[in-house]
């Protein structure tokens, strides 16, 4: 059984709503069944993992994916322990909230109350492109775990990759119906919107963001999310430097700088730049870094080298320039513009090109380039006076995904709290993020809501309460009488009077109101 996806061509709108149809009935049958049966078949989708590992790292198109190591660390590993999380967690996390009746206000009389966490209904993820596997997969698991039915956008390139996961899943007993894979055109995202979703998951650009919301807001469908990065590190005096230019290096490269998490902005106290920038130098200048390339769209490419010129413009510093010759890593202050190889690639509609690193120093953030969302290999080094500088510098980004902060963990927690970032890593970047027990999410132009955790399963469910009265006491139901007024007032006093001597007037008030009340009743 597998499912097939149009790579190129929409669907036309009443083959979707006939999908649609189809997938809101296999979902009311799928929220029905038990939470432990719904993980026990994402569960097997563990072993299928492996099983094709090798077919499942072909079928990613990704262009910056540099190798099948990067896949199994970057996706396959993070997807199959996100399922195996599933399996454990989900049922505690889903499970019904019993609220202690005690303590509900005494006024509101005994109640017996239950929240239930009831899935959204059809979830629309709309998929990306640099991480088909593991964020679109994992926004998929933890969808299907809280009894959703799914429609899944796949990203441009990420077609075959989206259609081998979900014909996993089917091979492990997911019924056909319940997902409903779109072609890859912006154009289908917006036909299923129009035709109807309960919610919408995107990641991407916060320009694509924008598009989405405003269509969204049309129908108040709810979505979460999850859009460019800028990020930034703070060093610390008393830093690891060689830790922080080992990780530096890592989120450099890691797929090609196709990462909304990769380490651009990099917050240096001015006293360390001489003993960083040789560190940092030694490891760009080392065997295979000085040629090493990513390969990127000529439209990424022209967009770094338009943010470069400025930067330099205004007084920033090329500090080192990956490139095609074993010379090109420079060092110093030369201002050598970023080039691309000659030759060019195509991957699905896109023009590629094979584009070295870029480091620049002396940037200040009121350069174009320290709030832009770059998906190239490029770092920007910012000198600072102190942390109180950084943090002054950092909020003027209007991104706010991830933050790296390296230095005395004491010096670290005091200035985290500060710090308006989504994910906040002590000495370590991007690969805690990847831990299936926390959620992920930005704030600002890096988007709302979470996925993953605890928070990102209950993002794909809605809460119902279930409120019983108990007893026959039931005053709201009467007709209202003149002493009502001091009743109430007395009860407002003795439950929240600031003082001990008003919370005993507010009783007296309140018993006497409820004697002369009987008295008149009895009369």
């Amino acid at each position: 059984m597998s499912i097939e996806v149009q790579s190129k061509m929409p669907m036309n709108r009443s083959t979707l709503e006939a999908s649609f149809a189809k997938a809101y009935q296999a979902q009311l049958s799928w929220s029905q069944t038990k939470i432990t049966f719904r993980t026990a078949i994402l569960d097997k989708l563990r072993s299928l993992l492996v099983t094709h590992r090798f077919e499942l790292a072909d079928a990613i198109e990704t262009a910056s994916r540099q190798d099948y190591r990067e896949t199994v660390s970057s996706e396959l590993m993070p997807l199959a322990d996100t399922a195996r999380w599933l399996h454990s967690k989900a049922k505690r996390i889903l499970a019904p909230r019993y609220v202690d009746a005690g303590g509900s206000p005494m006024w509101l009389g005994r109640l017996r109350s239950t929240v239930f966490r009831v899935p959204c209904g059809l979830v629309l993820i709309i998929g990306t492109w640099n991480y088909p596997l593991f964020l679109t997969g994992s926004q998929l698991l933890h969808a299907l775990a809280a009894g959703n039915a799914v429609v899944l956008k796949p990203a441009p390139g990420a077609e075959k990759v989206t259609r081998l996961l979900v014909d996993l899943l089917l091979q492990a007993g997911l019924p056909a119906d319940l997902v409903v894979v779109l072609d890859s055109s912006p154009q289908s995202a917006k036909l299923a919107a129009e035709i109807g979703v309960d919610k919408v998951v995107m990641t991407g650009s916060s320009q694509s963001g924008r598009a989405v919301l405003k269509q969204l807001a049309e129908t108040l469908t709810p979505s979460v999310m999850e859009l460019s990065g800028c990020d930034a590190v703070y060093v610390l005096p008393g830093a690891d430097m060689h830790r922080v230019c080992d990780l530096l290096l890592f989120g450099l490269r890691l797929n090609g700088g196709a990462t909304c998490m990769a380490p651009r902005r990099v917050f240096l106290p001015k006293k360390s730049t001489e003993v960083f920038h040789r560190l940092l130098l030694q490891r760009l200048n080392a065997g295979k870094q000085r040629t090493w390339t990513a390969r990127v769209s000529k439209r990424t490419y022209e967009k770094m080298r338009l943010g470069v010129e400025d930067a330099i413009h205004r007084g920033a510093s090329v500090f080192s320039r990956g490139g095609f010759t074993e010379d090109s890593t420079t060092g110093g202050t030369s201002q050598d513009l970023p080039r691309p190889s000659d030759k060019t690639f195509t991957t699905g509609e896109e023009e590629m090109v094979d584009c070295g690193h870029m480091v620049l120093t002396n940037v200040n953030t009121s350069m174009q380039i320290c709030s832009m969302d770059v998906f190239a290999p490029l770092i920007m080094i910012i000198p600072v006076d102190d942390w109180s500088d950084a943090l002054r510098a950092d909020s003027r980004c209007p991104y706010a995904l991830t933050v790296s902060v390296f230095g005395p963990r004491e010096d670290a927690l005091r200035i985290v709290k500060f710090i308006s970032a989504g994910f906040i890593s002590i000495n370590d970047l991007i690969v805690p993020t990847a831990d299936p027990q926390l959620p992920f999410g930005g704030r600002g132009e890096s988007g709302f809501g979470v996925t993953r955790g605890n928070e990102g399963l209950l993002e794909m469910t809605f809460p119902k309460v279930v409120s019983s009265r108990i007893g026959s006491w039931l005053p709201h139901a009467k007709p209202a009488e003149p002493s009502d007024e001091q009743l109430l007032d007395g009860l407002l006093q003795f439950n929240h009077h600031a003082t001990f001597m008003g919370r005993i007037q507010g009783m007296i008030q309140t018993v006497r109101t409820v004697i002369s009340q009987r008295k008149a009743k009895k009369d």
